[in-house]
């Protein structure tokens, strides 16, 4: 790696360490990590656009370096692998003020529409007809998985019809640069990765680090208290917030990983037996969201009437 590293950007680290597939080394008092890329090789152009011009927002963004022969990608046997100097603290865990720093300081970075993410209907409802067709498939080697698939394919109905109004409201949701998918116990590292980013609505990363708060047994509803009261989030963004919270990404991504990556399907007892808490921390932000909007929020009827129950 040390000759890769000398031929194709003139470094000299005198150690490289391996770690998840990446390498990490010091040179010259500037610290990098050489990456795979692991996303449509059509993403990188746009990636790297966005990450400049996050640099010269002077944002704490790895930065992209290019190789001598003046390309993004540099491949070591035939793995497409990127280069980036970092510049912050890749150990430290993330935490809301930077999440929401990131968010709030790249709105208006124009993006090219290949990295564009907030149409959440489509993509919603394209990844139900796929999960509802796979289950008819794996039912046989995965019967718990597929048992509980039911309950939150229905859920993620719940979220697109929600969101569907939301979307017609006349009012302001601004976007900005996001995360594919952010959790609360992730490092600085995986926040300012450009090799992450996509763009939407800006509030897609803090609804996602809320519901892994949650699920990680943290304090998802404090989180949610400090997010609103130190940012100005509109109406539409509210509802929007709310119908990103009901869409259970948490299970899909763990069916994800069982079915493609062979995990235990004991695994999803961990999600599952937590439905009824995430229900009535729903209902909790809805009753949230009613009082400090002191307008009408749209409530997903039955969550309300099994939390009195």
């Amino acid at each position: 790696m040390k000759n890769i590293l000398n031929y194709y950007y003139s470094l000299h680290p005198d150690e490289v360490s391996h770690k998840d597939n990446k390498y990490f080394f010091e040179y010259l008092d500037c610290k990098y990590v050489f990456e795979p890329f692991t996303r449509p090789l059509s993403d990188i152009d746009c990636l790297y656009k966005i990450n400049k011009e996050m640099v010269s927002r002077e944002l704490l963004v790895h930065e992209i370096i290019i190789n001598n022969e003046n390309k993004i990608i540099t491949y070591v046997n035939n793995i497409p692998y990127v280069l980036m100097e970092l510049y912050v603290n890749c150990n430290a865990r993330i935490n809301l003020a930077e999440l929401c720093y990131i968010n709030n300081n790249s709105i208006g970075i124009e993006c090219e529409k290949i990295l564009n993410r907030y149409d959440w209907v489509t993509l919603w409802e394209t990844k139900n007809d796929y999960f509802e067709s796979q289950i008819n498939e794996i039912g046989k080697k995965y019967p718990n998985l597929c048992n509980y698939a039911n309950y939150y394919i229905g859920l993620a109905e719940n979220a697109i019809s929600y969101v569907k109004d939301a979307s017609k409201i006349e009012d302001t949701a601004l976007i900005s640069v996001c995360h594919k998918r952010i959790n609360s116990k992730s490092s600085l590292f995986e926040l300012y990765n450009p090799l992450r980013y996509i763009y939407d609505f800006r509030i897609r990363d803090v609804c996602e680090y809320i519901k892994s708060a949650f699920f990680n047994k943290e304090d998802a509803y404090g989180i949610l208290d400090e997010y609103f009261k130190n940012n100005y989030i509109s109406y539409k963004e509210a509802l929007l917030f709310y119908g990103r919270l009901l869409y259970p990404s948490y299970f899909f991504d763990l069916y994800d990983d069982i079915v493609n990556n062979d995990l235990s399907e004991n695994l999803i007892e961990d999600i599952a037996v937590m439905s009824e808490e995430y229900e009535l921390f729903l209902t909790n932000v809805y009753l949230f969201l009613s009082k400090l909007y002191n307008r009408y929020i749209p409530a997903v009827d039955w969550l309300i009437k099994r939390s009195l129950i």
